[in-house]
């Protein structure tokens, strides 16, 4: 008997064909109406393997197959011969197997398995397509070298690499396998790959539509869209999976605006004339509905007005089904009707809609709630951390074992770990694994991360009014001083306790030098309690700038400054658990000398800071509010900061009193965009009467401007414009502009965003900017409308060991005075650049 595999079925009803001599048969008599005559069986005495030379195989196929010396077999056809065969062939390793009798003697048979191995696969190729392409599609064939080259699993191969390209536009890909055999049964194949052309979808028109218009409708497809030559940056494929997903979307947009009823009738997909795809989809609106009545039933939990009030469909409104699955199940920040018994417990929980047309145009809605019973917390797990220890991921978690479950204390366990920006993004947006102990009534939780570099090497320099100036720091996001004096935790710095160490080195020689330190213990005393401080020495002399305009002049000239300060915030439990004050005490000593060079009369080096020493004592007190999701790239939440710094008269000492409020807000759009506003506003007062002198806010400019110092301002970066031009600026002795400083700051910045690359190695986001501010001398002069704008396009990109780097390109709408030729420069394009910390930032 022989069998191939695509006739498996008639194999296993024919299978005693071979064994037919054997078998003694009588026909009935006609008429007779009795059955046929029993088939015999016999006793297997040994079963053989023939078509594999290795012992072990031949008996893993006897193994396999189910049959065993001593068995009794029924042939020719009997149950055990066709399981025999059948289980032979599930093994996937034989194109063909047959079994047959032999040394029959009196009731004992020896039976010989024949069977015929797949051929070996030596080595697949791809051919006609590129080297990334080939990458990933070799991720995805089931083809291994050395393994069985089933037919099966070449057609699969064929289909896969059909469908990825299907899902670039390339819909009519076309696929050939040639195959190479060779006496030994082995196989190299190559697929042949021929993409064709790209094929984009030309047109979607929609048929029976007539309370939305074509526009509307295409506009709730999200990723099915008409070619249009202006969408440079993404080609209109089609992908069926999406299109029947947007389909789901268009009856979205009626159902959100009452049409229950809604439906889509047909849909075709076709190639036009010039080789695109057409789509006509016919829809069925109906009448629009109205919600007539909310009736809750099964909750005890919760009252009816809670649960309609989070369910927000209004009786008496238009009905907006939309809203209903929305508010029900929880989408985007909203935690929805079933986010409030997961938030007290009840995970269980399930709440079914049932929606009955009512009378005429109105719609009673039956809520179906089956509360089921509480749950706790069980055991919290952590895994994949190599570097950061649990401790100082489990004070962040909100999920403690033994509490009420709650998905909140979930949502706001991986915000903070987001926070900590220790850990990819991708490792935490799915969650962590929940498993449920129905007898125990507990749901244990385990967090898988995945950690990337938060350390920063910071190598640069820059040729600006100080020279070359070059600068080497070091930033350390996940510290350990507890182990310091530990060898074995040196590699190459003691890490894991989430202490951040930041060390900075500036200098162009022995003319300009500034150091830098500074630490933060983010759990002082075991609570969220950040503790910190920094200090930082900086020396300029005057032959360093020779002849340039910053000390034309002046001899002899020397300037120091020295600052410190330690600061302590705390984490609040009210309003909510978002908010921190923060307070800080701090120093700082400005020694700014030298002597005209032609009358010796003493002058300052740095006109901005006045001549001699000048030392502050200040104190600040800050309130802010942070929910963003992730402190590098923020997508969604907001954060808010109001702070007021005083400097008190004491004796000589600089006095003044300081407001800022800072805002930034992020909405997400989509799956990779988001959008981001912020305002930064900020005052600056004399508490004497005398004027200030220190703490002015310079606007313009980039912080890589800014790695020589600031010399007594408060710096507030703006794209598209150069370091200190807006705002208020003086003339020096020898004729040159410089910032003077404005003592009322106001500054407004929009962003649109795209998240384009997330790994571990690169994190890149594009975006498109609008920016506007400017300063003024007083609150006399202050006009809010007068501001300096500026747009463009920019990349944020983070390196582990790098850290942040920034580009843009943006245009300055307004003209202003260069502070270099004190020319008036038009509005026109510029490019700007930072590393370490991107131009939202600037401000004390």
């Amino acid at each position: 008997m022989r069998l191939r595999l695509p006739a498996f079925v008639l194999a296993v009803l024919f299978v005693g064909a071979p064994l037919a001599g054997a078998a003694q048969t009588t026909s009935p008599a006609s008429g007779s109406g009795s059955a046929a005559a029993p088939r015999p069986t016999f006793v297997v005495e040994d079963i053989q393997v023939r078509g594999v030379e290795d012992a072990q195989t031949r008996q893993f196929v006897i193994q396999s197959s189910g049959l065993a010396a001593g068995q009794e077999v029924t042939l020719p056809s009997g149950q055990a011969i066709s399981q025999a065969i059948r289980a032979i062939y599930d093994l996937r390793t034989f194109s063909d197997v047959s079994i047959h009798r032999t040394d029959q003697s009196g009731g004992n048979v020896t039976l010989v398995i024949d069977v015929t191995p797949e051929p070996t696969l030596t080595a697949y190729k791809l051919q006609g397509i590129d080297d990334g392409d080939r990458e990933d599609l070799k991720k995805q064939i089931p083809l291994l070298k050395g393994s069985p080259a089933r037919p099966s699993d070449v057609e699969r191969a064929k289909q896969i690499i059909k469908n990825f390209y299907k899902d670039e536009g390339y819909l009519r890909t076309d696929v050939s396998v040639q195959r190479t055999s060779t006496q030994d049964n082995r196989v190299r194949l190559v697929f042949n790959v021929d993409r064709k052309e790209e094929i984009e979808v030309e047109r979607i028109r929609f048929l029976g539509n007539e309370r939305f218009d074509d526009g509307d409708l295409r506009g709730a497809m999200e990723e099915t869209r008409e070619n249009r030559w202006w969408r440079i940056w993404k080609g209109e494929q089609f992908k069926r999976d999406a299109y029947e997903d947007d389909l789901d979307l268009v009856i979205d947009l009626y159902r959100e605006h009452g049409y229950y009823d809604a439906q889509i009738v047909r849909d075709s997909v076709y190639y036009m004339g010039d080789g695109g795809l057409g789509i006509d989809v016919k829809v069925r609106e109906g009448d629009q509905y109205y919600v007539r009545e909310v009736d809750w039933k099964g909750n005890s939990v919760y009252p009816d007005r809670v649960l309609s009030e989070q369910l927000g469909l209004t009786e008496g409104e238009v009905y907006n089904g939309k809203a209903l699955d929305e508010n029900l199940y929880g989408s985007g920040r909203q935690s929805g009707v079933l986010g409030l018994y997961m938030d007290r417990g009840y995970m269980r929980a399930d709440v079914q809609p049932t929606v009955r047309v009512a009378e005429g145009d109105s719609l009673d809605i039956t809520m179906d709630v089956r509360e089921g019973e509480i749950y706790n917390f069980g055991d919290v797990n952590i895994t994949g951390n190599t570097k950061t220890k649990d401790y100082v991921i489990r004070r962040e978690l909100y999920t403690v074992p033994g509490d009420r479950f709650s998905r909140s204390a979930i949502q706001e366990s991986i915000r903070r770990l987001n926070q900590l920006d220790y850990f990819s993004q991708e490792s935490l947006s799915g969650g962590p694994d929940i498993s449920v102990d129905q007898e125990e009534k507990e749901a244990d939780v385990s967090y898988s991360v995945e950690e990337v570099g938060s350390d920063q090497l910071q190598l640069s320099g820059t040729f600006g009014q100080f020279g070359l100036v070059l600068q080497l720091g070091f930033q350390f996001n996940n510290f350990s001083a507890q182990n310091l004096f530990e060898g074995d935790a040196w590699r190459p710095l003691p890490s894991g306790d989430g202490q951040k160490l930041s060390v900075n080195v500036r200098t162009n020689g022995t003319y300009y030098q500034n150091y830098s330190l500074s630490f933060t213990e983010p759990w002082f005393g075991g609570s969220p309690t950040p503790v910190g401080g920094s200090v930082s020495y900086s020396k300029y002399t005057r032959s360093v700038f020779g002849g340039r305009s910053a000390s034309r002049g002046i001899r002899d000239g020397r300037f120091q400054n020295i600052s410190a300060n330690l600061f302590v915030r705390q984490r609040l439990n009210w309003p909510d658990d978002k908010f921190m004050v923060g307070s800080r005490v701090g120093f700082q000593l400005y020694d700014n000398r030298g002597r005209d060079a032609s009358t010796g009369n003493r002058r300052p080096l740095f006109g901005s800071v006045p001549y001699g020493t000048n030392q502050s004592i200040t104190f600040r007190q800050s309130l802010s509010r942070n929910s963003v999701d992730n402190p590098t790239f923020p997508r969604t939440g907001s954060k808010v900061s109001l702070s007021v710094e005083v400097a008190p008269p004491i004796g000589d000492l600089v006095q003044y009193h300081k407001w800022r409020l800072n805002s930034s807000w992020n909405v997400p759009i989509g799956e990779n965009f988001s959008f981001g506003v912020g305002t930064n506003f900020g005052y600056i007062g004399s508490i004497t009467g005398d004027p200030v002198r220190f703490e002015t806010f310079e606007v313009g400019g980039t912080p890589f401007d800014y790695q020589g110092g600031t010399f007594g301002t408060d710096p507030v970066f703006m794209r598209g414009y150069p370091r200190g031009v807006i705002g208020p600026l003086n003339r020096t002795r020898g004729g040159n502009l410089q910032p003077q400083g404005g003592q009322v700051m106001n500054k407004y910045t929009s962003e649109f965003r795209w998240k384009a690359v997330e790994s571990q190695q690169l994190q890149a986001r594009p975006y498109v900017f609008l920016d506007a501010a400017n300063a003024w001398n007083s609150l006399n002069a202050y006009t809010p409308n007068d501001l300096y704008r500026s747009a463009g396009v920019g990349v944020k990109l983070f390196l582990p060991i790098v850290g942040m780097i920034e580009f843009n390109y943006g245009y300055n709408f307004e003209s202003y005075r260069s502070l270099e030729t004190s020319n008036i420069e038009s509005p026109g394009w510029s490019f700007q650049f930072s590393l370490g910390q991107g131009f939202g930032g600037g401000g004390r």
